[in-house]
This record gives C-alpha cells, structure tokens and sequence, in this order.
C-alpha cells in the first residue's frame, strides 16, 4: 500500500536549534571562535540610557556578517534569509517564533546613528579581520550594495 504523508503541520514539538547546526558549518565555527562582545563597548555612546530597549547592536552586525558570508546584498533578501534559514537564526540566537529585525532598521541606524559612517565600517572591519585571523574567509572578494555608487555606464568610456 502507497503511503500519504499527511499535510498538516499543526503540532507542538521542543527542539534544539544547535543540533540542526553542522559541526563544520562556517557559522558553527565563527560563533565559537569569534567574540563579539567588543561591539557594546564601541556602541555604547550612541544609545540614550532612557526610552525603550534597542535591538541587539551585535544582533545587527552579525546580520550584516551572514550578508556578507552567504552573498546577501540586499537587506531586504537579508531579512528574508535569516527569516527562512534555521542557522542564520542559531547564529543570531533567535528562535524560530521570534522576529527578524526589519531591513528598514539598517537604513535607519545608519542614516541617525552611523551618519558619519566611522564606526560602523569599523566595527565591520573588525569583524572582517578577526574571521581572516582564524582562518574563516580571505579578504579576497568583497561584495558591496552598489545603491549610492554613481554608475559609469556611457558607452564610450567602457575600458576592459
């Protein structure tokens, strides 16, 4: 007898997200040999001590690092791939219930809080530095949202 999986997924299960994750998987690795934690110190002056609690300064970098990584170069494919990718949110420390920051939100932190742009380039340069350190990317290709580049497309300037 042919058997029919049944289509409905409505049933409540306790999982562990790390042991979806491979022990050789590029972010298994980073998260245990990269530590993130400077980030706080060097954000710490751009966050009022009143209002409501921000996002997760580290939560962003490390989204911008999956980016990065996996050559994600939009943030709103960003937000859509850490939304559907189980180890992007391990690697995030975020559940499968809870949000994904809005790709929105890194606009906006870098047009109010990063407008001088020094110390979220960096911040990213250190992250870059301590993953060539260990071994986990060369530098040698870098991927870049070309948005605010002006193009240089006229025809008789093309050069090969």
């Amino acid at each position: 007898m042919m058997g029919r999986k049944d289509e409905y997924q409505s049933k409540l299960e306790f999982i562990d997200l790390n042991s979806f994750i491979p022990s050789n998987h590029i972010l298994r690795l980073i998260k245990e040999k990269i530590d993130f934690s400077f980030i706080y110190n060097k954000m710490e002056k751009y966050y009022s001590k009143l209002g409501r609690k921000s996002l997760d300064p580290v939560l962003l970098f490390k989204m911008l690092l999956i980016g990065y990584l996996f050559n994600i170069d939009s943030e709103r494919k960003l937000e859509q791939e850490v939304s559907l990718n189980i180890a992007y949110r391990w690697f995030l420390g975020l559940d499968l219930t809870d949000p994904v920051p809005d790709h929105s939100t890194f606009s906006q932190n870098r047009r109010r809080r990063f407008k001088d742009g020094a110390v979220f380039q960096e911040i990213f340069d250190h992250i870059i530095n301590l993953c060539i350190e260990k071994g986990f990317v060369t530098g040698e290709v870098i991927v870049t949202d070309s948005t605010h580049i002006k193009a240089n497309a006229a025809k008789d300037k093309i050069q090969k």
